[in-house]
C-alpha cells in the first residue's frame, strides 16, 4: 500500500519535472506548448522513468530509514529512465520520419533528471524527518543516557553517533568528538563538534559535561587504545569501545553494541581482513569436520568456517553442552543470513577408534580441523595417561581415519608449549606434530600442523581466572613476576589458522606471528585497572610456577628454518622429520598409558618428545627402555583397545 502512495506521488512528480524542464526553456510567452513534441516527450518520460524506479526497487523500500546510499540508488534509476528516455524519443521520431522533434531543447534531460532527482529524493527523505520527527529521534527533543564524547570522526564513530540518537537504549547519547586528524579540529560532524584530539579531552568533558569517552575506533591498535583509555581515566572519565574489527566483519556497527573495555582491547593488533588466496576455494561448499568444536577455538572456527558457507559442517565433542550451544548459535545465525550450509553435530571421543573410523567413513569430509585436546598444563602433569590417550593417541586415531577415508586435508592445532616442552601437554602436542608430518609423507597429502600461543579468554585461561578473583574480592595470584605468554584473540587465531589450511603443502608446519610476549603481572595490572580500582592498592599474590609451567614460552625450535607466506601473520617452517619407527613408538607410549605407573609414563613422554632418537636408543633412562620393550610386544590387533575411549575428551 505505501508503494502505491509513492507510485501516485512521482507519477505526478515527474511529469511536473518535465513540464518545468520545458517550461524553464521555452519562450516565456507561449510555453511549452510551442514545443510540438511537448505531450509526447512528457508521456514517454513517466512511462520510463516509472520502469527504471520499479527496476531499482524504489517502492519496496522502507524510507523512513532512508540515507546517502539510497539518495545514490535514486540518482541512478533518474540517469537510467534518462538514457532509456533519450534513446526512445529519438529513435521513436527518426523511425516514423517524424519532425516534430526539430526545435527541441536539448538541455530538456538535462533539466529534468535534476529536478526528478530532486523531486524523488526530497519525497523519500521528506518521509524519514516525519517519522524521525514522529518519534522523537531528533537527537534533540529525546535525550537519554550517560553524555559522551566519542573518539573517532570516521564513518564508524557518525554511524555510532546517529545511531545512538534514534535510539535512546543505547544509554548514552553523543556530545561531541574527539579526533587525532588536527584538519578536523573545529568541524561539525554528525551534528556535533570536533574538539580536537587526545590532548583536547579534558576541555571537551569540561565543555559539554562529558562523563564517558567512547572509542568508535573499531582497527585501532592496542597501543591506542591504552593511551585513551589512560587519558581517560586519569579525568575519572568512564571508557566504552565498540567491538574490535574481528566482531564486527559483518558490517553491523550500532550504538546498542557498546561495551566497556577488556584486556583484549588493550592488547589489541591490526587484525587481518582478507583471507590468504585459496580459503575460500578450500572450505565454500566442502564438508568440513571441526574436532573440539565445543572449545574455544573450536567455536570459533566453527563460526568463520559456517560463514564461509560449507556444503556441511560436522562438530565433534565429547562435551554435551558447550556442543549443543554451539550448534543452536549456528542455527541462529543461517536464519539471519549470517551463514549457509547444513550443520550437524556428533557426540563422540576422538580417541575412540572404531566410533572416529565409522563416523569419518560415513561423513566423508574433505577438510578436517583437529582442534580437540586436553591442554591444562598442571592437570595433564597429574594425569598423563589420559593426555597420552586424547592428545596423541586422539590425534593418531584421526589422522589414520582421514588416511582410510582419503580426507583431501588434515589441519592439527598445536601449541607453543610444544617447543622444547617442559609438560606433559607441550609434549603429547609436540608428538602429536610429529604424527602428523608422519601422516603426510605416507599419503602426500597436505596434512599440517598450526602452532600458537595462549588464546585471550579462552576456557581456563588467566583472563577469566583473574576477572573472576577481582569480582570475588580475593588476591590475584600470579605464578612469577617476570613470567611472559603470547597472546592472540580467538577470532585472530581461528582467522589464521584457515590461512594456514589454504596455505598447506605436504607436511609443514605453521607458526602464527604472536606479536611480542606480555608479561602476566602486566595483564593482571591491567584488569585490576578496567574495574576502575587502583592496580597499586589491590592484592597480588606470587604463588611460584606450577608443575610443567615455563617462565618463558618459545614458538620455534633453534634449527627450524623459517619462512613467510602469503599470509603476512602465517610463517612457515621445517618440521622436524619423524622417526620411522613414530607409530609403533607412540604404541608403546599408549601401552604405558594404563595409570599404573604415572611418574614413568610422564618421563617417557617427555623424552619422547624432546628426542625421539636419543631416547629409543638410550640405556641411561629407565622409561625409555619400558617403551622399548613394550613396543616390541605390540603388533596391529594389539593397536586398537590401546586408544579406547578411556578418558574426557576436553576441546581446544
Amino acid at each position: 500500500m505505501r508503494g502505491r502512495y509513492l507510485l501516485a506521488y512521482d507519477l505526478v512528480g515527474i511529469a511536473f519535472a518535465a513540464y518545468l524542464a520545458l517550461e524553464l526553456r521555452a519562450d516565456p510567452i507561449t510555453g511549452p506548448s510551442y514545443v510540438p513534441a511537448a505531450p509526447f516527450a512528457i508521456a514517454l518520460m513517466v512511462a520510463v522513468r516509472t520502469v527504471a524506479n520499479i527496476r531499482l526497487g524504489l517502492y519496496s523500500r522502507r524510507w523512513r530509514f532512508a540515507s546517502v546510499p539510497d539518495l545514490e540508488r535514486i540518482a541512478i534509476a533518474v540517469l537510467l529512465g534518462s538514457v532509456g528516455w533519450w534513446f526512445l524519443f529519438y529513435g521513436a521520431l527518426t523511425i516514423s520520419g517524424n519532425r516534430i522533434g526539430d526545435g527541441f531543447p536539448q538541455s530538456f534531460w538535462v533539466l529534468e533528471a535534476l529536478l526528478s532527482v530532486a523531486i524523488l529524493g526530497g519525497g523519500r527523505f521528506a518521509i524519514r524527518a516525519a517519522y524521525q520527527h514522529t518519534h522523537g529521534f531528533t537527537g534533540i527533543s529525546q535525550v537519554s543516557g550517560l553524555p559522551a564524547l566519542l573518539y573517532g570522526a570516521g564513518q564508524t564513530g557518525v554511524s555510532v553517533a546517529r545511531s545512538a540518537e534514534r535510539d535512546p537504549r543505547a544509554g548514552f547519547h553523543p556530545v561531541g568528538f574527539l579526533d587525532d586528524d588536527p584538519g578536523l579540529a573545529g568541524e561539525i560532524v554528525a551534528g556535533k563538534r570536533v574538539f580536537g584530539g587526545l590532548a583536547s579531552m579534558k576541555q571537551a568533558a569540561s565543555v559539554t559535561g562529558a562523563t564517558t569517552v567512547l572509542i568508535t575506533m573499531p582497527d585501532a591498535p592496542g597501543a591506542a587504545v591504552r593511551r585513551v583509555f589512560e587519558a581517560a581515566l586519569e579525568l575519572n572519565l568512564e571508557v566504552r569501545t565498540i567491538p574490535s574489527l574481528a566482531d564486527v566483519l559483518d558490517g553491523t556497527v550500532d550504538a546498542r553494541r557498546v561495551r566497556h573495555v577488556r584486556v583484549e582491547d588493550l592488547l589489541r593488533r591490526p587484525m587481518v581482513t582478507e583471507h590468504a588466496a585459496g580459503v575460500e576455494e578450500l572450505l565454500r561448499d566442502r564438508t568440513v569436520v571441526i574436532t573440539g568444536g565445543g572449545g574455544s577455538i573450536g567455536s570459533e572456527l566453527a563460526r568463520q568456517v559456517f560463514a564461509i558457507g560449507p556444503r556441511r559442517l560436522v562438530l565433534v565433542d565429547r562435551a554435551e553442552s558447550p556442543l549443543y550451544l554451539v550448534e543452536r548459535e549456528l542455527a541462529s545465525r543461517h536464519r539471519r543470513g549470517r551463514g549457509r550450509g547444513e550443520v550437524g553435530v556428533h557426540l563422540a571421543n576422538v580417541a575412540n577408534r572404531a566410533e572416529m573410523q565409522r563416523f569419518i567413513g560415513q561423513v566423508r569430509p574433505d577438510v578436517i580441523i583437529h582442534a580437540a585436546a586436553y591442554k591444562h598444563v598442571p592437570l595433564m602433569e597429574d594425569h598423563p595417561s589420559d593426555a597420552a590417550h586424547v592428545n596423541i593417541g586422539g590425534t593418531l586415531v584421526m589422522l589414520d581415519a582421514a588416511e582410510t577415508a582419503g580426507v583431501e586435508r588434515f589441519v592439527f592445532v598445536s601449541t607453543d608449549k610444544a617447543v622444547r616442552p617442559s609438560s606433559v601437554m607441550g609434549a603429547s602436542k609436540r608428538i602429536g606434530e610429529m604424527l602428523v608430518a608422519d601422516a603426510a609423507e605416507r599419503t602426500g597429502r597436505p596434512y599440517v600442523s598450526v602452532r600458537f600461543g595462549n588464546v585471550l579468554g579462552s576456557t581456563g585461561s588467566v583472563v577469566p581466572i583473574f576477572r573472576d578473583q577481582l569480582e570475588n574480592g580475593q588476591p590475584i595470584t600470579v605464578t612469577h613476576p617476570d613470567m611472559t605468554r603470547f597472546f592472540m584473540t580467538i577470532p585472530e587465531a581461528a582467522w589464521l589458522i584457515l590461512d594456514a589450511a589454504s596455505l598447506g603443502r605436504g607436511s609443514d608446519l605453521f607458526v602464527l606471528d604472536m606479536g611480542e610476549p606480555i608479561r602476566i603481572l602486566d595483564l593482571a595490572r591491567d584488569i585490576v585497572r578496567l574495574a576502575g580500582r587502583d592496580p597499586d592498592s589491590h592484592p597480588i599474590e606470587i604463588t611460584g610456577l606450577r608443575p610443567g609451567e615455563k617462565l618463558h614460552e618459545e614458538l620455534f625450535y633453534d634449527a627450524e628454518k623459517v619462512e613467510f607466506t602469503a599470509s603476512s601473520k602465517v610463517l612457515r617452517t621445517d618440521a622436524t622429520t619423524p622417526p620411522d619407527t613414530i607409530r609403533s613408538d607412540v604404541a608403546g607410549l599408549l601401552a604405558m598409558a594404563s595409570g599404573a605407573d604415572e611418574p614413568a609414563l610422564r618421563t617417557a613422554i617427555l623424552d619422547y618428545a624432546r628426542d625421539p632418537q636419543r631416547t629409543l636408543h638410550s640405556d641411561e633412562s629407565p622409561a625409555s627402555v619400558d617403551v622399548h620393550l613394550v613396543k616390541r610386544e605390540l603388533d596391529a590387533e594389539a593397536l586398537a583397545p590401546l586408544v579406547a575411549p578411556t578418558a574426557v575428551e576436553a576441546s581446544a
